[in-house]
Order: C-alpha cells, then structure tokens, then sequence
C-alpha cells in the first residue's frame, strides 16, 4: 500500500520545485502520471489504507486531481458501489461518503489536470446526474424518514455539476454534453436560478476537429495558456461526449423553459430563436416545432403588442429562419398563431379580452397535449398589461375612471384598477406618474412618460455605464469571432477550398479574393451545418 500511494502522490512534486516547469515538462510529467495509474489495478486503488479509511482521506483532490478521480471512479465501479438497474447502492447513494466525496471533487479539481483526463471527468459528471435522477423517481416509493432525504437529494448534484463546468471552462464559451446534463437535471428539479450561472453565459463553439498541427504550434499542450476554451474542449479531449445536431437544440429548449420558469423572457424569446433558426436539411425537427409554438406564446409576454416595440407588424422570426421550416412551423402552430393575431387585434383596436378568451378556451387540447396551458394562461393575463401600456400612445394622462372603463374587466372596480396601475409603475412595467387628488381612485390620474422622462428614464452615468457595459460585449464578439475565423482557416475542406479558387483566379488573371470571402460564396445556409458533430 505504501508503494501503491506514493505513486499516486507522485505527481504534482511535493514540494513544489523552486522553478516552476515548463509546460514541455509538465506536459511529459502529467502523462507519465497518468500511464501509471492506468497500470494499477482496481482491488488496489479501493483497498484500505493501515489505520482505517481509505485512499480518499489521504489524497487531496485540489492537488492530486488525476490521482483522486482514479481512485474515486474505482470506488463507485466497485461491487460495493456499482448500481442495479433501477437502484442505487447504499456505498453510493445520496449522503454516503462517496457520494458527498465525490460532490467535493467537483467543487475543488485543479481545472488544468482535469484536462488531460476528460473521458474519467465526463464519466463522473454523467455518474452522478443519473444517481441523482434515479433518487429522484424512486423516492416516492422509499420508506418515510427516507423520502424526506431523497427529495433534497437531487438539488445537492446540481451546484456540484454547475462548478465543475465553470472549473474546467470559466468563460462557458464551449459547448459540451455536460452543459445538457446540467440543464435537464435542473429543469426536472425545479431549481431555475441554480442554472443561471451556466445559462448566461454566452456559446461560441462546439467542440470540433481542426488541423492538429497547426493548431499545435499555438497551443502545443493542455496545460498551455490557452486563449479561448475551444482550443482543449475538443472531440479528442474527451471532456465531451460526441455531440448530435439534436443536442443543441434541446440545451437551448430546456434553457429557455428554464427562463419561462423564471419569466425572464428576453431570455427566453432569444433561446427559442436559437432554435427555431437553426439550419435544417429537409424537415424541421419536432423539437423546432415546439420551440416556435412556445415563442409565438412567449413573444406576447415579452412584447405584447407590436406598436409598443417600435415596429409596425407582429414580431417577425429571426431573419436567418429557414423558409422551408417556417412553412411548417406555421402549417403546425395554426392555432397558436391564431390566438396571437387575436391577441394583437385586441389590444390595437382596444377590444375586450372575451374573444381572446374564447380562443384559448377552443384551443385548449393544443395547449394541454404540447404542456403550454401555463403560457396560455399567462398571455391571458398579459393582455391588461399591454393594453394598458398602449394607451400610452395614444394619450397623455387618463384617470383611473378612465382606464378602468378601457381594460378593466370589472368596468365599476376603480380601486382594484388603481391597485394593479400602481404595481405597473412600482415594478418598472410602465413608465408613468399617478396623482392622488382624492382618496378615491376614481379621481386618481395617470401621466404617461416618453422614455427620457419619468421613473424609467435613466440619468447620464447609467447610459454611460450602460455603453460601456455594451462595449465590452461586443469586443468579447469580436474577440470571439476572430477565434472562430481562425479555426475556420485550420479545417482541410476550407484549406482546399481557398487553393482551388485561387487557382481558377490564377488561371483566370484576376485577383484572388480573400480566404473568407471566397469561401462564404460558396456556403449553402440551408446545410444542415451540425450534420458532422
């Protein structure tokens, strides 16, 4: 045993030397490492150590990463921690040590070890989402005092798994197989703001192969400074798994019901649109289609009515939509957008909602059958809001009296109008002022503001933090493009491409066009683009 831990803790050097090692250095010495450990055997890495415990409670997993995950994954594959079909085993279940072990892990790896044992790192992440969720389905069935434990257990994965995302990629820039795990194992337990982290942070890259020896010559190592987390999360890193078209496609459904949970739904309008644009081959995917019958819903509760954004017709889908899907969304959303139209006409020519409710009342088999009667039910009650909020193009003050008459349902219940005006004005849905010339708010009157006046209006140091705070977004774009260009430029179809068109330009005795542009030339938009991943 002794023999068998001191190789584990081999690597990193303890102490550490003087000088630290070059990445060459760490690079061969991480390797060996590793070669070492894949030597041991199992029987040994799950052996007490003398004096009680186990190898876990002497390695320390910010340190010996490598050597940790090793011996952690021989724990939970052993026959005292292997799960039955339909169980899971004591050794491993929700608070036992191994499991609140393996949660610390994921809180404290180093993020550049982990790098080099990507397949270990996944297989742990995707352990222990499905010990979670197979708690989760059994806990109704468990005896009292454990059912309890079993309902809070699920929840204690999903911090764990959200760190150990970020550990390996602070920026979140790439996405990996981990991201869908997390954002599904969110969704089924409720808990929307501890996706949040992971959710907002902003996808450039899919993991994909380039040109290794080019790409080589900038980053030669794991443990090199890397500018961009694209250039280690690749298919051969392992810290995927390989990913499918359909994948990004559910992230982004599961990220946006995430934020209709919370209803944010700028958020939510924009993951929708990731995926109601994605390209497609022939048909759109069932996947689509449910993404748009939901944005056709959420767009109401975000915009409402199309004069309140500055545009003259309904929200448009996303300009690179493909025209061929489009026709299906539509040809299989009738309903929803149905009841959209009747939305909009109701709140332009200022009708009562009763037809509205009427629709949603003939369509309900749609919203039961697609799990959209809680959206439904949401646009319903959205529709005094924007009615509310269109007013304001059209007059300049109005009494409660007034708006009362207008959109209230209640034609006679002032107070209750009053209440709901000031709830606008007080959580920043309208930007107006109330006067109170009278405890009755039959004589209370709303002045309508333009948006450089009034509670909503913002002072010059907030406009001048909100373009710099802009400004920092859009170098990060720029930053992040170039990254994609370049790794664009590294692919043998793009390389191949740009020879052969400079030859014909050659040949021809014109200029030769940039790299970029003769390839985009070529670009076929409605390619299934994600068909190789």
């Amino acid at each position: 045993m002794d023999a068998i831990l001191q190789q584990l803790l081999a690597f990193p050097p303890h102490p550490p030397p003087a000088n630290p090692p070059s990445d060459a250095e760490y690079d061969k010495q991480i390797n060996i490492q590793i070669q070492h450990l894949n030597h041991i055997p199992a029987s040994k890495l799950t052996a007490p150590v003398p004096g009680g415990g186990d190898l876990l409670d002497v390695i320390d997993p910010s340190v010996n990463t490598i050597s940790y995950l090793y011996v952690l994954l021989a724990q939970i594959n052993s026959p005292s921690g292997k799960q039955k079909a339909g169980s899971t085993s004591d050794s491993y279940a929700p608070v036992s040590l191994l499991w609140l072990k393996t949660l610390e892990f994921m809180e404290r790896f180093d993020h550049i070890q982990i790098r080099y044992v990507g397949n270990e790192f996944r297989r742990l992440v995707e352990m222990t989402a499905a010990n979670a969720r197979l708690v989760s389905q059994v806990s109704s069935y468990s005896i009292k005092q454990r059912t309890v434990i079993d309902k809070v257990q699920p929840f204690a994965a999903i911090p764990a798994i959200r760190s150990a995302i970020l550990r390996v990629d602070p920026s979140g820039a790439t996405f990996t197989s981990s991201h869908l795990i997390f954002v599904r194992l969110c969704l089924e337990a409720r808990v929307y703001y501890d996706a949040l982290p992971v959710l907002d942070q902003n996808i450039y890259y899919f993991p994909t192969s380039t040109n290794k020896a080019a790409q080589n010559n900038r980053f030669p190592y794991f443990c090199s400074d890397h500018e961009s987390s694209s250039t280690f999360i690749t298919p051969e890193s392992g810290l995927s798994a390989k990913l499918v078209y359909r994948d990004h496609l559910q992230y982004f459904l599961y990220g946006a019901m995430i934020y209709m949970g919370l209803k944010d739904w700028k958020h939510a309008l924009f993951f929708l649109e990731v995926v109601i644009s994605s390209p497609v081959a022939n048909n759109a995917s069932k996947i689509q289609v449910e993404a748009y019958k939901k944005w056709v819903l959420v767009r109401l509760l975000y915009k409402g009515h199309p004069v309140l954004t500055a545009f003259l017709k309904p929200l448009a889908v996303p300009k690179t939509t493909n025209s061929q899907a489009l026709k299906q969304y539509r040809a299989l959303a009738k309903a929803y957008d149905a009841l959209a139209e009747i939305f909009h006409v109701g709140i332009k020519e200022g009708h009562d909602k009763q037809r509205l409710i009427e629709e949603a009342q003939v369509g309900m088999q749609f919203w039961d059958s697609d799990c959209n009667r809680g959206l439904v039910r949401q646009v319903l009650e959205a529709f005094r809001k924007f009615s509310i909020l269109q007013l304001q193009s059209t007059f300049a003050a109005l009494t409660v009296a007034d708006i009362t008459r207008k959109t209230s349902p209640d034609p006679s219940d002032y107070a209750g109008t009053g209440r709901y005006v000031v709830n606008l004005i007080s959580s920043g849905q309208l930007n107006a002022t109330i006067s109170e010339p009278s405890d009755d708010p039959k004589s209370w009157i709303i002045r309508f503001s333009d948006p450089t006046s009034g509670p909503l209006a913002r002072s010059e140091e907030q406009q001048h933090d909100a373009l710099v705070k802009q400004t920092r977004k859009v170098e990060d774009l720029v930053r992040h493009i170039r990254e994609l260009d370049r790794k664009l430029s590294l692919t043998k179809d793009y390389i191949g491409d740009a020879k052969k068109k400079k030859k014909e330009q050659n040949g021809e005795g014109g200029e030769a066009g940039s790299a970029w542009t003769t390839h985009g030339e070529g670009f076929d938009h409605d390619e299934d683009m994600m068909a190789d991943l």
